[in-house]
């Protein structure tokens, strides 16, 4: 058996390449290491994976945070079973699913029988945790190009540019978000103005903040969640009802379940996925079963 490891040794700091090292030490077996040496790069390394990869016997080792297992996973075949040790920042997908870094229990897993877990599927991608737009989309474009953050990273404080950039959102309000829906029932649904609106395929986002209780990828269901914030006292208390875990007793909050959705933007949406910025008009996200080793 060999254990193949793609890696991303850039996510949570270069933590990427001590887990590596702590994992030859510990792991009998052969070892494989694919790093993506660029943005992008995940494609050529799962091409790489598949050419030698045998998955009767082999395992996969996905490291680095939700960004890198998204992109693996959009080129890995869908009946090959993975292994995920996380890095990242955020670190939500690994949470909702009590994924914790510890190598011990990660080797040992591999012993397991896979479970299954549903993703959502797009003509350019995954979603893992969620799809965002309005507070969540501004929060992260904005960070990500904070020079803040590259300070604060520095200190092993890169989480407070979020919280600094959320406060300066929630006091400017600069950005609403409207969008469309098409479930594949037939029902739609359309939004103007909202202050608030995610698609949510797992319980967190944003480094460990609930967007809905029942979120999981161990069910099929899209939970869509979306309010609006005209005033100050509106926006915060939109806030507090998902810091303090009060959203099914929030009258501010909506929220319905989809099983399929079409999608539309109006031109130039700010839009976030898993974390990263993403450039869509339109967008049909589909359910797709995954197999993980926990």
């Amino acid at each position: 058996m060999t254990l193949y490891i793609i890696a991303n040794p850039h996510a949570g700091n270069h933590g990427a390449k001590q887990v590596i090292s702590d994992i030859e030490k510990h792991h009998t077996s052969d070892i494989c290491t694919l790093l993506t040496r660029y943005k992008n790069d995940e494609l050529h390394q799962v091409e790489r994976l598949l050419k030698t990869f045998d998955p009767e016997q082999d395992k996969l080792l996905i490291v680095g945070g939700d960004g890198t297992l998204s992109k693996v996973l959009y080129h890995l075949p869908v009946n090959l079973p993975f292994a995920y040790y996380p890095v990242g920042s955020g670190n939500d997908f690994a949470r909702a699913l009590g994924i914790v870094p510890n190598l011990k229990a990660l080797l040992a897993s591999l012993t397991n029988q896979p479970k299954e877990i549903t993703v959502y599927s797009y003509q350019e991608g995954l979603v893992l945790n969620s799809l965002d737009l309005g507070f969540a989309a501004w929060v992260v474009n904005q960070a990500a190009n904070s020079t803040l953050k590259t300070v604060l990273n520095k200190c092993h404080l890169g989480k407070l540019t979020y919280v600094a950039t959320a406060i300066q959102f929630l006091l400017k309000n600069p950005l609403q978000a409207s969008v469309s829906l098409e479930s594949s029932e037939g029902d739609n649904l359309t939004l103007d103005d909202h202050f608030f609106f995610s698609l949510a395929n797992n319980t967190y986002f944003g480094g460990g903040i609930m967007i809905w209780p029942t979120a999981t990828v161990h069910s099929e269901n899209l939970e869509c969640v979306y309010a609006k914030g005209e005033t100050f006292f509106q926006r915060l208390t939109v806030l507090l009802s998902l810091v303090l875990k009060r959203h099914e007793k929030s009258s501010y909050l909506n929220h319905c379940s989809l099983k399929q959705v079409t999608v539309n933007f109006p031109k130039e949406s700010l839009i976030e996925i898993d974390g990263e910025i993403v450039s869509l008009n339109e967008i049909t996200l589909s359910p797709q079963k995954r197999y993980i080793y926990l």
